[in-house]
């Protein structure tokens, strides 16, 4: 028998067969049997009862008006929050939930500038007290615009300085033959080797570039991918990139016994990876092929297989002579001062090369003066 709209049926415990209708919190239960007058008058009540509470937002219940933890449901449940990608959000969630454990029933608006600044001084390393503070200056200005706080304690924090240490490291071209000599070519392993190291694609990309993107022209007979938007400036307006298929990346596609008719890469299953799970692969690959991972500063390791592949896509094309224009139009960069790292590092090591063959050089021709003269 069909239920009304917004009925579920089970049968409890006792073997009593029992009817609720879902939209109203809690459930409310319905008497009788199913359409049956009784119960199609209690049906009505629970209906305009859910239909003037209007949606329930998880968490609501539970917390006590003016508190952090109050703050924090209606935060998750605006579009300030769930307009961010979905990795900053489950990142920021984290960062705000450890710090919803610390006070999140005391009053919000007796949050104040030295608690926060107690708070990150707390945190051990200088990239969590970064990405923690990050997150409560995002709460913190929404609370304000909401008329929840009156000022924003989040202002003028102080936060240990971040080394820098150059970002995620670059593979060598030695790391490069080593992971193709244990996955050649007509391996996945491979494929998702070139697609990164040719195209200069973010992992998040890559799970996402398939034959639809590749356009075939008299410019470019191997294809070329023209004004992709890649994933991570979908949100924020970022340049599109046009970039044209490398004969490597045309021979490992090719090579391959099946890719998918969206995207090139498919797990196992048939699917099309995540960019998590590309990543996880990746680590997997790496480590047969003995390619290791990062260890930073703190001695922790930190797998950067895919964007270490980037990079070197980006060293490739400065060693190259590219110019910054011509790099950014393949990377995507809007801030063309991460570019010229690229380039200055390559013009550095040039212009060091060249320095010491003209020192050998200018030392072999005094040597040669010297020995005519001692004849």
């Amino acid at each position: 028998m069909k239920l009304p709209h917004g009925c579920k049926r089970y049968v409890d415990h006792t073997g009593v067969v029992r009817t609720y209708y879902r939209h109203t919190s809690p459930p409310t239960a319905l008497p009788g049997l199913p359409w049956s007058p009784e119960f199609m008058a209690a049906y009505e009540a629970a209906k305009a009862r859910g239909d003037r509470a209007g949606p329930v937002t998880i968490g609501a219940s539970r917390t006590m008006p003016g508190t952090v933890n109050a703050a924090l449901v209606k935060y998750y449940a605006s579009d300030d929050f769930k307009n961010m990608t979905k990795d900053v959000r489950q990142q920021n969630r984290g960062y705000l939930e450890k710090w919803r454990a610390t006070r999140g029933d005391k009053k919000l608006r007796g949050w104040k500038h030295e608690h926060v600044q107690g708070f990150i001084n707390k945190l051990a390393t200088p990239h969590m007290q970064r990405n923690n503070l990050r997150a409560l200056r995002h709460f913190a200005r929404w609370a304000k615009r909401e008329r929840l706080l009156d000022v924003n304690p989040t202002v003028d924090i102080e936060k240990a300085k971040i080394v820098k240490t150059g970002g995620f490291r670059v593979w060598t071209e030695t790391e490069f033959k080593t992971y193709v000599a244990k996955h050649p070519i007509g391996t996945k392993a491979y494929l998702a080797l070139q697609i990164m190291a040719c195209t200069s694609f973010r992992r998040s990309d890559a799970v996402q570039i398939g034959p639809r993107h590749v356009r075939k022209t008299a410019a470019h007979p191997l294809g070329v991918i023209e004004d992709y938007q890649p994933q991570k400036g979908r949100r924020t307006g970022g340049n599109l990139v046009t970039v044209p298929i490398h004969p490597d990346l045309a021979a490992a596609i090719a090579a391959m016994p099946m890719v998918g008719a969206d995207t090139f890469l498919l797990t196992d299953y048939g699917k099309p990876f995540t960019a998590k799970g590309l990543g996880a692969k990746m680590r997997e690959w790496c480590d047969a092929a003995g390619v290791p991972p990062m260890i930073d500063a703190a001695g922790k390791s930190k797998n950067v297989a895919s964007h270490g592949l980037r990079k070197l896509c980006l060293t490739r094309l400065a060693e190259t002579g590219c110019n910054v224009f011509q790099i950014a139009a393949i990377s995507g960069h809007k801030d063309l001062r991460e570019v010229q790292l690229y380039v200055d590092a390559y013009n550095r090591k040039k212009a060091a090369a060249e320095a010491i063959a003209m020192l050998v050089e200018a030392q072999n021709r005094n040597a040669v003066c010297l020995t005519s003269e001692d004849n």
